[in-house]
């Protein structure tokens, strides 16, 4: 078993367990670590909603989508937005493809430099 295979599922349990009782990070502050963390070389854990405006919503219950050995990128020359840029989150997987979700439906977060701890984010009070 890989290890991102082993941290998907321990993060699947974790969640259905511990979301509630997770310390919360805003979101703002979340993104500006991600961001000063990966800029050092560091990695971070990513779990969010996925969502395309593109397709029309199916199921009731969307699954997260979990990303572990994440780092920030820029946008790449094809990147194309439909809505403000501001609104999306782009990073790049353990294994270096790129990725993009809305910020606002971003879940939890981990860093690596705090050994993965999970935190809850808020983004509105």
């Amino acid at each position: 078993m890989t290890d991102s295979v082993l941290c998907r599922r321990l993060l699947k349990g974790y969640l259905r367990v511990k979301f509630k009782a997770m310390d919360t990070i805003k979101g703002s502050v979340a993104l500006q670590k991600a961001e000063v963390l990966s800029k050092a070389g560091g990695t971070f854990n990513l779990a969010f909603f996925p969502y395309s405006r593109t397709k029309k919503p199916g199921a009731s219950s969307v699954p997260l989508k979990m990303f572990s050995g994440c780092t920030m990128r820029k946008p790449l020359p094809h990147d194309k937005f439909d809505i403000d840029g501001k609104n999306y989150f782009l990073f790049l997987t353990s294994d270096g493809q790129p990725r993009s979700c809305y910020r606002a439906l971003i879940r939890t977060i981990g860093f690596s430099d705090e050994g993965n701890k999970l935190y809850r984010v808020k983004w509105y009070d």
